[in-house]
């Protein structure tokens, strides 16, 4: 047995937090770290195949990680020196955005759809940051953004105010903001390579920025 597989859970939460929070590149850390095996939810990603008309780039554990450097990229880049609990939230929902995909996807007449995963993966994130112990605040504001983070596919054009204030809302009692959600849907369509679309989140920043100010509570 490896000093790694010996861990407790509660210890891989904690080294999971440290490449959360730190510098360098989130997938190559999880690699090295061994934590991509020892925690079973990870692993499965790299078991599930997404459909190559959307994915090109290849399993949910290759898109998964992409997106999680490239939220730590936005991070880095966009508020230096990064405030070490921001980048925490925005690469872990990153890494974790399709984390209910292992459960729901199936092939339906020769494709491979995943209807639900957000929604699952919201539940998932749940109960897997429970075991890891990491903070409840955390996992609160990373699994509002993971369930919602599909919000702007049911939407065709510019999203009503409505549809974008219940939205900010609902990320704003969870303990987020949309400017995150937005982070996370940028980083989940360019982690796409050939397939990328453009910045989804943009026409509904652009609706939030005609709402009234939110008050402080």
């Amino acid at each position: 047995m490896t000093a790694a597989s010996a861990r407790t859970d509660r210890e891989r939460g904690e080294q999971l937090r440290a490449i959360l929070r730190g510098t360098g590149v989130p997938s190559q850390r999880l690699r090295d770290d061994g934590l991509i095996e020892e925690i079973p939810e990870l692993a499965a990603l790299a078991r599930t195949p997404q459909d190559p008309m959307w994915h090109p780039e290849g399993d949910v554990l290759v898109h998964s990680l992409w997106a999680a450097d490239l939220a730590a990229q936005h991070a880095d880049e966009t508020m230096p020196p990064p405030p070490q609990d921001a980048r925490e939230l925005l690469v872990l929902a990153a890494l974790w955005h399709d984390i209910g995909k292992p459960e729901t996807t199936q092939r339906r007449n020769g494709r491979i759809t995943s209807y639900g995963h957000a929604e699952r993966g919201a539940e998932i994130a749940v109960a897997l940051g429970r075991r890891l112990g990491l903070p409840v605040p955390l996992v609160r504001a990373a699994s509002a953004i993971i369930a919602t983070h599909m919000a702007h596919v049911s939407v065709a054009g510019r999203p009503s105010p409505k549809a974008v204030k219940r939205l900010r809302d609902r990320l704003r009692a969870a303990g987020t903001s949309l400017e995150d959600w937005a982070v996370v849907v940028r980083c989940d369509g360019d982690a796409r390579g050939a397939a990328a679309r453009p910045d989804a989140s943009i026409p509904w920043l652009r609706v939030a920025a005609t709402l009234p100010p939110l008050l402080e509570s």
